[in-house]
């Protein structure tokens, strides 16, 4: 624990620690006095002689500092290996405290972050008004009554009683030590910063509500001002979490926030007329917390580090669009932070919502389009001028990473990027033809290309079409590399037993030969000709099966045709499944149909998952297999002969083994993702 002028408190709360029963391991516990101006300092230091206890003093304030400074010591002291348990200088822990957490930890060793339950010890018994009035949570950081035993949600892990594995400090992450408990005037939110960041590392977070402290709840603290000034403090911590830009902004705020204040005010008056004091309380609460944002707002802290914004003129939910999140996810890695912006497609928000359970953001963002339309260029380009430019501004990017899925889409939020001074990179994830640049364009888009540091393409065919196009705008200092879609190789994995269960759940035989797909049912995958293979060599093999794993336009067509042909007992239609890793390892043979790749996604993740694969020989999907031995390439337009390659395959078991074998060392050596992110990390050094 850490503490400043705690000798008001300390006392009550080290006899709890006296009393503690002592846990199966050895244990100690460690004080770090920071800034104190009264006898903090001795008075912990006469608890030596009754507990295992050591001081550490700093004369600098700032609850974090001192905190970072215990681990430092814990660390070397005592390692990784140890479990971590904070506290606070006036929560007194029950007798059996540390056996709960020791409990929790070796019953759920494969979490990392924990939290405990905090309940009340008043000075005084409240006043009626303030639990049912006050959030208790936030005022007093008290956790709920009613929060099981299980995972939680990180930003409800507070610092009175939080354990965390010694192992995440051993790997570097530290508390942020611009925000928590830092004199009178804080912004709140020290330990869920930590616990919120970790979680976007991977370590989630378990409630253990059986270790338990008594938060003690000072006579002062149950007055109307000292929860008003929480509530400003929860605002200002609340403005350095969230992301900037998510929201259309006016002088840095939410335009959103900025009318709810107003409606607020509006019945803070209507309260003050209708004499209701509970109605007139819950208003004031509001502005204030509404006040503490804005004020934060104005001094425009937002101490996140440098901001990249990527965005794409996107249309769907697809390969590129998982590889923009996963740059956020490498981008953290690095220190760094990202967040996307797209404009609204089909499956948006459900994606948004997962994808927010890491915290990465996705805002909408459409900006006018006057190079990837002809129609009105004129008037979007005014547009993008006057409103989009503003908007982008309010994202308070650093650099800005533009998406480029096909010929010039792309283009206008690039030449805007460049209009607002913010520097960019370009990552090409598709092989397109190529295209006139018209006169009226040309001068914008040398003024778009005059601010990109870095270009990069998932695949040397993407990289090779999209600098037919635009070589002659990038400038010669414009880094330029071939970086890979990556897989998650410990996610995609051989699974026997999932085959054989996941060939059951779909109503599959366990001795049956299934071909398939994971692929948006749409043109450019091509699944209409994936189903003519499919019954061309049906009439050879009986006992032959295809699985689709996707959905898309032509699902029902595609439904129809197997239906006219009989043969709806032999093609399963999975629709969008998220968890496909659970799929894939049903299929004897992956087979990617497309007319064009720029990449390949699935191709790579049923190589990860031991399975052989078969493409087209097309751009994209020729650059993972020309030199694989994990896979075969077939022409594009010629089904008998793409036929004949597949039933050679399915006619010899021993070889799609072996060829099984060599896909998922491939996988692993070349597109895993910790392979492909220190490329990506490579890319931007030095970029931002």
């Amino acid at each position: 624990m850490a503490t400043c002028n705690g000798e008001q408190t300390l006392p009550r709360v080290l006899d709890g620690y006296c009393r503690l029963q002592a846990p199966r391991q050895a244990w100690q516990l460690l004080v770090v006095e920071n800034g104190s101006s009264d006898s903090t300092g001795a008075l912990v230091a006469a608890y030596q002689d009754r507990l295992p206890l050591h001081l550490l003093r700093t004369p600098h304030p700032g609850k974090n500092a001192a905190l970072n400074l215990g681990v430092e010591w814990a660390l070397r002291h005592h390692g990784g290996d140890s479990l971590f348990i904070f506290s606070d200088d006036d929560a007194t822990p029950a007798p059996d405290w540390l056996l709960q957490w020791e409990s929790c930890a070796a019953a759920h060793p494969e979490y990392a972050v924990f939290g405990g339950a905090i309940e009340p010890d008043w000075a005084e018994p409240p006043p009626a008004w303030l639990p049912r009035l006050a959030p208790t949570g936030l005022t007093f950081g008290l956790t709920a009554t009613d929060l099981p035993d299980g995972p939680v949600f990180p930003g409800l892990v507070w610092g009175a009683n939080m354990a965390v594995r010694g192992t995440v400090f051993a790997a570097g992450y530290r508390y942020d030590t611009t925000i928590g408990p830092n004199g009178d005037a804080y912004a709140m939110g020290g330990e869920t910063e930590l616990t919120r960041r970790l979680a976007l590392a991977g370590y989630p977070a378990w409630f253990c509500p059986r270790a338990r402290v008594g938060h003690y709840i000072r006579r002062h603290q149950l007055k109307v001002g000292y929860v008003l000034d929480k509530a400003w403090r929860f605002g200002r911590g609340k403005y350095r979490q969230d992301r900037p830009g998510t929201f259309p902004e006016w002088l840095g705020v939410p335009r959103w926030m900025l009318l709810r204040y107003a409606q607020e005010c509006v019945g803070y008056l209507w309260a003050r007329l209708s004499g209701s004091e509970d109605r007139l309380f819950r208003r004031r609460w509001e502005l204030a917390y509404l006040r503490g944002y804005f004020s934060e707002a104005r001094l425009g802290r937002r101490d996140t580090g440098r901001q990249v914004l990527i965005t794409s003129y996107s249309g769907e939910l697809g390969g590129m669009e998982m590889r923009m999140a996963q740059e956020v996810r490498y981008l953290r890695q690095a220190g760094a932070d990202g967040s996307l912006a797209l404009r609204r497609f089909a499956g948006i928000d459900a994606w948004a919502r997962q994808l927010a359970r890491e915290q990465i953001t996705v805002a909408e963002f459409d900006p006018p389009r006057f190079f990837e339309q002809w129609a009105w260029r004129r008037w979007n380009l005014l547009r993008a001028r006057l409103w989009a430019a503003r908007r982008l501004r309010a994202f308070r990017a650093d650099l800005v990473h533009v998406a480029w899925c096909w010929t010039n889409y792309g283009a206008s939020v690039l030449w805007l990027a460049r209009h607002c001074g913010l520097p960019a990179v370009v990552s090409v994830h598709n092989a397109f033809p190529a295209v006139e640049i018209s006169a009226w364009h040309r001068p914008l888009l040398r003024q778009a290309f005059d601010g990109v540091r870095g270009v990069y393409a998932v695949s040397q065919s993407a990289l090779e079409h999209f600098m037919a196009i635009y070589k002659p705008y990038l400038l010669a200092s414009t880094r330029v590399a071939v970086i890979p879609n990556c897989v998650d190789t410990d996610r995609f994995k051989p699974d026997a037993v999932l085959r054989v269960a996941t060939r059951s759940a779909l109503g599959l035989p366990e001795d049956a030969l299934v071909i398939g797909a994971v692929a948006r049912l749409s043109e450019q995958k091509r699944p209409m000709a994936l189903l003519e293979l499919f019954m061309s060599l049906r009439q050879r093999y009986p006992h032959l099966y295809l699985l689709m794993a996707g959905s898309g336009p032509l699902e029902a067509s595609l439904k129809e045709t197997v239906r006219q042909a009989g043969l709806e007992p032999f093609v399963v239609f999975t629709g969008f499944v998220a968890a496909i890793e659970t799929v894939l390892p049903a299929l004897d043979l992956h087979i990617l149909m497309s007319r064009n790749e720029g990449f390949g996604i699935a191709t790579i993740e049923a190589m990860a998952c031991g399975v052989p694969v078969v493409a087209t020989d097309v751009p994209g999907s020729a650059d993972i297999l020309r030199d694989s031995q994990g896979g075969v390439l077939v022409p594009a337009h010629d089904i008998e002969a793409a036929a004949a390659i597949v039933a050679g395959l399915l006619d010899d078991p021993g070889r799609r083994h072996h060829m099984g074998r060599l896909a998922r060392n491939e996988a692993v050596a070349r597109y895993s993702c910790v392979v492909v992110g220190k490329q990506v990390l490579a890319f931007y050094d030095q970029l931002i």
